[in-house]
This record gives C-alpha cells, sequence and structure tokens, in this order.
C-alpha cells in the first residue's frame, strides 16, 4: 500500500542514498537488493516483509554483473519502492509479494534509463569548451552537483515506485488473482535465478554453493 508521507519521504531519502551507493560514492554494497530491501522494511516497521522481498529480489539480481558502462538494472531504489509498499500489505498474500516482486523488476529498468541519462547530463557538465580550464574548485562543485543528481534521481525514482506499486496493490483486490499458482511460481522464480547465476560461481565452487544452500534450507527447516 501507500505509505503515510513521512514514511514515504524517509523511504524516499533512502532510496537516494542507496542510489549513491550503487555507483557514484561508497559503493559499501548497501545497495543489494538483499540489505536496501531489509532497511526499507525497517523504515517501514516490517523488516520481516522486507527480508522477504530482499531475498527473491536478490537471487533474481545475482547474474546482473555492472560492469563499466554496461546496461543493468539499478536494483536498490526498486527494492525500497517494492519493499516500502508491500510492508502495507498483508506478509501472507502472495499475490501481493509476485505483484512487488515483478514490478521491482521491471522499476529496475526504469532506475537504469535514468542512470543512463544522469551519465550523458554529467558528461554534458564536466567537458569543457575549448580552451577553457577548471580551477579545483569548480571541479569540486561539479562532483558535489553529479552526486547530489544522483541522490535526487534515486529518490525521484524511489518514491515514484512507491506511489504506483502501493496504488496497484490497493487495487489487486478487484482482480480475480487464483493465489494457489502464485507460491510455486515465486519459488520456480527464485530457483531459476539461482540456477542462471551459477555460471558466474564456477564448477570448482558448486560445492560450495551446494553447502550454502543446504545450510540455508537447514535454517529453515529448524525454524
Amino acid at each position: 500500500m501507500v505509505p503515510d508521507v513521512p514514511i514515504l519521504l524517509l523511504l524516499g531519502l533512502l532510496g537516494g542514498v542507496l542510489a549513491l551507493d550503487g555507483t557514484s560514492f561508497g559503493q559499501f554494497m548497501l545497495s543489494r537488493p538483499l540489505i536496501a530491501a531489509g532497511l526499507a522494511g525497517i523504515v517501514t516497521g516490517s523488516p520481516h516483509a522486507g527480508i522477504v522481498i530482499g531475498v527473491l529480489l536478490e537471487a533474481l539480481q545475482l547474474a546482473v554483473l555492472p560492469v563499466g558502462a554496461a546496461r543493468y538494472p539499478e536494483a536498490a531504489p526498486a527494492a525500497v519502492a517494492a519493499a516500502g509498499a508491500y510492508a502495507g500489505a498483508a506478509v501472507d498474500v502472495p499475490v501481493a509479494l509476485m505483484a512487488a516482486v515483478v514490478f521491482s523488476m521491471a522499476w529496475g529498468r526504469v532506475g537504469g534509463t535514468t542512470v543512463e541519462w544522469l551519465r550523458r547530463t554529467n558528461v554534458a557538465i564536466a567537458v569543457p569548451g575549448e580552451g577553457q580550464l577548471f580551477s579545483p574548485g569548480e571541479l569540486e562543485r561539479m562532483h558535489l552537483k553529479a552526486l547530489g543528481l544522483d541522490f535526487a534521481r534515486g529518490a525521484v525514482v524511489t518514491i515514484t515506485g512507491l506511489l504506483v506499486l502501493g496504488t496497484l496493490l490497493e487495487t489487486l483486490g478487484w482482480i480475480p488473482f487464483q493465489e494457489h499458482w502464485t507460491r510455486p511460481a515465486l519459488a520456480l522464480s527464485a530457483a531459476g535465478a539461482l540456477a542462471s547465476s551459477l555460471r558466474l560461481f564456477g564448477r570448482r565452487r558448486l560445492p560450495l554453493f551446494l553447502a550454502g544452500a543446504a545450510a540455508g534450507v537447514a535454517v529453515l527447516w529448524l525454524k
């Protein structure tokens, strides 16, 4: 659901900060979907909902390699939007969970497009004219301006995603979804995503991957 205005603004600020962490500043891995959605869950008071969304999105994002100027979906603002909107819905409703995950994957593409626009804007700002030289102070101001633009972009993408997905979740009751197929669909999606990520680990690391998966299954079973 659409969060209250104070929560909406806090999630927007979180999305802006995590957008900076993705490329412009820090890169402390806080922008990973699991962390981003978990933080959004804490902000909304529903950490469980954030972790549920984050685990699924992290599995789907494992095979994405943000290398250099490659085009890739921006995960953090989309994950914050998905977790923030899903936290207002009933946590045990598979339909809302699937809608949030699908929306986040699509919204990540929108975020990735805005990153490309920002790169072009930064180039237009930073390239000097013929015979022009920038002073150290001017370079610092341009750098801070680029950071500010990236923060604002991430915040706008996050808030817009929250409004769109929150409105969508509020209307799901009017759509005749069948809940009995959503859980298998989510499980198959996560399993397929994890399987596609195996190529990143290679065959030599397959035993470690399987050991980690078994440990995770054991923890869930014992819980």
